[in-house]
């Protein structure tokens, strides 16, 4: 049925996302993400003669910070396994729906995010993952992260202390609490700095990355009042912005 499908599509000229899914059931460890896309890409380009560049596969993003052992290793295993799957099976992209991965903690967005953030950052930059399928309007740039969540973001996505899980889980009781603090109109302790209160400089950065041109005039402005010539503000933040949303 595999192969009649995938005929089927390349008869139509289509591409393909191919779920890392097979007899057994999912793939959750980087071994069984690798064996069973490495398995369809021999299928799908060996028999069928499907074009690789058109093969996208989704290893799977699983939850992780559930409290059982056994999912510990679902982040770092994804990444790790992006990666052999590229060496393996040249010319194919790698998607994944990223909400998954922070299902633990639903309902408190900066927790997720940031999870989210971190973990994108090393699928993507170190791992070669194409497309994520994400909520835009909600994601945080690494840079922008707590150092606090950052950190404990980095241990629970790669399972490199015991006690991520329950770290995590107490941030992420402190960010709720300051959640209803703000909804009751109570003043909460931990104060959030904003983009605006940086540098000009610093805030072209920022507003470049992510798309905001609501400040963009006076920001410039103050910018080139800073630099020693106008070239300056376009060699100084704007490539540095651009250098970010060419990573990312």
């Amino acid at each position: 049925l595999f192969k009649e499908q995938a005929t089927l599509l390349k008869k139509h000229g289509a591409a393909v996302v191919v779920m890392a899914f097979d007899e057994e059931g999912q793939a959750a460890t980087e071994e069984e993400k690798v064996r069973i896309c490495k398995r369809s890409y021999d299928i799908l380009v060996d028999e069928v003669k499907f074009p690789p560049e058109d093969i996208v596969f989704d290893p799977n993003v699983l939850t992780i910070g559930t409290g059982m052992e056994e999912h510990s290793d679902y982040g770092v295993d994804f990444i790790k396994a992006c990666k052999t799957i590229k060496e393996q099976c040249p010319y194919v992209k790698i998607s994944g729906g990223i909400s998954n991965l922070s299902f633990g903690f639903r309902g408190v967005m900066k927790i997720r995010e940031s999870i989210h953030s971190v973990f994108l950052h090393h699928a993507i930059l170190e791992s070669g993952m194409d497309v994520g399928i994400v909520n835009a309007k909600e994601m945080l740039a690494l840079s922008e992260l707590d150092p606090e969540l950052k950190e404990a973001s980095e241990k629970l996505v790669f399972n490199s202390d015991p006690e991520a899980t329950e770290l995590m889980l107490e941030l992420t009781r402190k960010e709720k609490a300051a959640i209803e603090a703000r909804k009751k109109g109570g003043v909460v302790e931990v104060k959030e700095k904003s983009w605006r209160d940086e540098s000009a400089i610093k805030r072209l950065e920022h507003a470049l990355i992510n798309g905001i041109s609501e400040f963009i005039d006076g920001d410039v402005e103050e910018a080139r009042q800073s630099c020693s010539k106008p070239l300056d503000v376009i060699e100084g933040p704007l490539m540095d912005g651009m250098n970010v949303v060419g990573d990312l």
